[in-house]
């Protein structure tokens, strides 16, 4: 496992970031000098990135012994581990989809013919090669959290509220590159997914906080206490090879907050469970990311590094509520000591600092940030609608905002720009502007995610890509628990064109457990009946439908009147008052 000298700029980067907050006057979106390099398929990103990739990540494929009876299958940005036992093979991940679950497996029988007996899943975001992996293979364990199934079957994506997963995976279209092209400057860089099909095998031996077993001749203990970026993380310890396997210390600084939306990730939680592996004293480090850690002093330090950044983070956002700082005020309030800032494990290469304060305080206290002004802010475009005038109009703003660009004040130049976008975002100009701003801020940006975003939007202005505004569920989805989606029609309501109506719709589902349930529409708020047949108010409208005709319609692919027109809906009430109730939801606007 190769290890790589900083280079000068790498390490002047991390030597500023001791004393400079995230977006002060001298950030790297307000002029601090930055260097462009490229990757291998040619995309433009800081160097600083690619510096400490070569000190944190694989830099190749090839699968390598690390201790005995244990392997590595590394990839550039995700790795799999196999445990080598004297009655086959435990495999620690298997991918993002079947393509990594097949690449695993042919790399494993590169060393070892052994049956696979049993695959652990680290946490619910890499379950998907499990099929590919294990074909051919009989009576395999697969070995998990409590929780993963159930986080499977509602998608995985951290959702408090499942109603606007669709948005969320809208946002994960970005936040994985989708749209970005594989070669040129604006091409994948970092932590870049490939979504291919799913070959997820639930959990069949679930794994409670401390439990002990024995796997294919090899003892284990599983750790399930707090967790990191899901609520299902389980750690394992190997005590007769000193050996443990995380999803808690990754080779970059642990990420409170992604924008494209999850539940709120406890720092109390993460440093719990940072706890649990330091307590163990590993002579060896597996994490899903980064590359593995050998010795005990190092991965001592290794972990108490990342588990006293996550206290710091927390304590001194705390520290700045206390000092009365609003979300805004915390963005570029925290600092950290010297040791941690030049720890490579700790570098801004996939989310951005300022982001977690805000993040924690929303959870904390709410949006508000004690200022009574703001209690009776404007909204956003009132305030660019009076803004725009102040500063002078259209031509004179986007010339102080191009003085902004040359001096790379890319921050401020983008803040400027928004005021004028709001009110004209249709005009070229302004569009391929705020595109140059983005696309710039994207090359000089060293979180994986800030660069993914900024240049997926950048396409989109410029028209070479469509970024989806919301990605409904599919079909199967729908028709597979069609009672939830009924119900999540509530926030489709549109509550101005409904404030005269009082209603009932109910769906018999003929197709499944043949089920009933409705939806009362009362004067602009919908409310979803589980048992229509006990509810106070009769149904005026029964939809006999089975459940895939239902996704049909949830999804806008087919009106009642086509419906019904070929048979697939049974109708009991009248037909313009049904189709006059559906009409009251907003359609789906991808």
């Amino acid at each position: 496992m190769p290890r790589f000298p900083l280079s000068p700029l790498f390490a002047s980067l991390l030597a500023a970031s001791v004393a400079l907050p995230a977006l002060a006057e001298d950030s790297l979106f307000m002029g601090a000098p930055v260097q462009v390099g490229h990757t291998a398929n040619g995309a433009s990103i800081n160097q600083a990135v690619i510096d400490n990739a070569k000190l944190v990540r694989h830099q190749n494929n090839e699968p390598y012994k690390l201790t005995e009876g244990v392997w590595i299958v590394p990839g550039l940005m995700l790795n799999s581990a196999v445990i080598e036992g004297p009655d086959g093979l435990i495999v620690w991940d298997t991918g993002e989809g079947l393509a990594d679950g097949k690449r695993y497996r042919e790399e494993i029988r590169k060393f070892s013919d052994k049956p696979i007996k049993a695959i652990i899943y680290s946490h619910s975001h890499y379950t998907k090669g499990a099929r590919t992996l294990v074909e051919g293979e009989k009576d395999v364990l697969t070995i998990g959290h409590p929780k993963l199934n159930e986080n499977m079957q509602i998608s995985g994506l951290g959702s408090y509220y499942s109603e606007v997963e669709p948005l969320q995976r809208a946002r994960a279209y970005q936040h994985a590159q989708i749209a970005l092209p594989e070669q040129g400057p604006d091409g994948k860089a970092g932590f870049a997914v490939s979504l291919g099909e799913s070959g997820f095998i639930p959990v069949n031996t679930p794994v409670q906080h401390g439990q002990e077993m024995v796997v294919a001749g090899v003892r284990l203990k599983f750790f399930t206490r707090g967790g990191s970026d899901t609520d299902d993380c389980i750690a394992v310890w190997l005590p007769d090879r000193k050996v443990a396997l995380n999803n808690m210390a990754w080779p970059w600084m642990p990420n409170f907050y992604t924008p494209r939306g999850a539940k709120y990730r406890e720092p109390r939680d993460w440093t719990l469970a940072l706890q649990d592996l330091i307590d163990l004293q590993p002579e060896y480090l597996i994490s899903q990311h980064a590359l593995p850690v050998s010795g005990k002093d190092k991965v001592l330090k290794t972990l108490t590094n990342y588990q006293d950044f996550i206290n710091l983070v927390l304590d001194q956002t705390l520290r700045g509520i206390l000092q009365g700082k609003g979300p805004d005020d915390l963005r570029d309030f925290i600092k950290l000591p010297r040791h941690l800032a030049e720890d490579p494990n700790l570098f801004q290469s996939y989310g951005q600092l300022d982001w977690y304060a805000p993040a924690i305080m929303e959870h904390a206290l709410g949006w508000w940030d004690g200022d009574a002004a703001s209690l009776v802010k404007l909204p956003p475009q009132a305030s660019a609608e009076r803004l725009v005038p102040l500063l002078g109009g259209r031509d004179k703003l986007l010339v102080e905002v191009r003085k902004a660009q040359a001096k790379g004040e890319l921050a401020w130049a983008l803040e400027l720009l928004g005021y004028q976008f709001r009110l004209t975002p249709d005009d070229a100009e302004v569009k391929q502007l705020k595109a140059d701003l983005l696309r710039k801020s994207a090359y000089t940006a060293t979180a994986s995610l800030t660069r993914a975003f900024m240049l997926s939007q950048a396409l989109a202005l410029e028209g070479k890509t469509r970024l989806p505004r919301v990605i409904p569920p599919n079909p199967a989805q729908i028709a597979g628990n069609p009672a939830r989606f009924v119900d999540e029609l509530r926030v489709r309501v549109d509550p101005i064109k409904a404030q005269d109506t009082d209603a009932v719709m109910r769906f018999d589902f003929v197709d499944g457990t043949q089920s009933s349930v409705a939806l009362h529409l009362r004067r602009g708020v919908a409310q979803f009946v589980a048992a229509p047949a006990t509810y106070s108010q009769k149904a005026d409208y029964v939809l006999r439908l089975d459940s895939a005709t239902f996704a049909a319609l949830f999804l806008n692919k087919q009106g009642l009147a086509e419906l019904l027109g070929s048979g697939k809906v049974e109708l009991t009430g009248d037909e313009k008052g049904a189709s006059t109730f559906l009409a009251l939801f907003d359609l789906y606007k991808v």
